[in-house]
């Protein structure tokens, strides 16, 4: 029985070579491996639902949901913490939780004095229209944003 490219449907010899898409291993053309082996997987498994040749068509769907669910948290949690931090007229752009050295070097104690103060956590912000930079501290945000105040 003759496989099919998993893209174009064409009749591959036993010699076939094969991408992964969606974590499934597909059959390919020498002329769809070529095409399609620098493309990310998320546009791989797009194009390979187009067609009716899949291997396993189901996780392929499965998968693209899950990376979509994803991109859709991050895209929400970017829109929350850029609603609580404005500049400029329009939300910053979140960078991170960053961790920051208390403390300061000693002339005659050196770096002990720094390393005993410990590090502070802050929410960083940056706008993309003028290069601010603005700190929060990570609790207040997370408390905003479930609108729980402690």
């Amino acid at each position: 029985m003759a496989k099919e490219c998993a893209f174009c449907g064409a009749k591959l010899n036993m010699f076939a070579s094969s991408l992964v898409c969606g974590n499934v291993s597909q059959p390919v053309c020498k002329d769809c491996g070529e095409k399609y082996a620098e493309s990310p997987q998320l546009e791989r498994c797009r194009e390979l639902l187009k067609g009716s040749w899949a291997a396993e068509p189901e996780k392929l769907r499965a998968f693209l949901a899950e990376q979509e669910r994803e991109a859709e948290a991050q895209r929400t949690e970017a829109e929350r913490l850029g609603k609580l931090m404005n500049c400029c007229g329009q939300p910053m752009t979140p960078l991170g939780v960053s961790e920051f050295q208390l403390g300061c070097q000693g002339w005659i104690l050196g770096d002990l004095p720094n390393l005993l103060a410990g590090a502070m956590e802050l929410a960083v912000f940056r706008c993309e229209h003028c290069g601010q930079i603005r700190f929060m501290d990570p609790e207040f945000i997370k408390t905003k944003e479930s609108g729980n105040p402690t």
